[in-house]
């Protein structure tokens, strides 16, 4: 099994100056099998499935 770690940013402002600080949110793994999952540290004992994307709806460029 392999683990990735999820980060995220924040950004505020101190003394009127934009500060922006990085966390880990959370971490995805990778299975044997090839499952993933993805937990966010807000939301503990929840696992989120990961799996490719395809496209529905096909994409049409207006400009053509």
């Amino acid at each position: 099994m392999k683990f990735f770690d999820v980060y995220t940013k924040r950004v505020y402002e101190k003394d009127g100056e934009k500060k922006e600080v990085s966390y880990r949110a959370g971490l995805m793994k990778l299975t044997e099998k090839g499952s993933i999952y993805l937990r966010l540290f807000n939301n503990p004992n929840v696992d989120y499935y990961i799996c490719e994307r395809v496209p529905s709806i096909p994409v049409i460029d207006a400009e053509k």
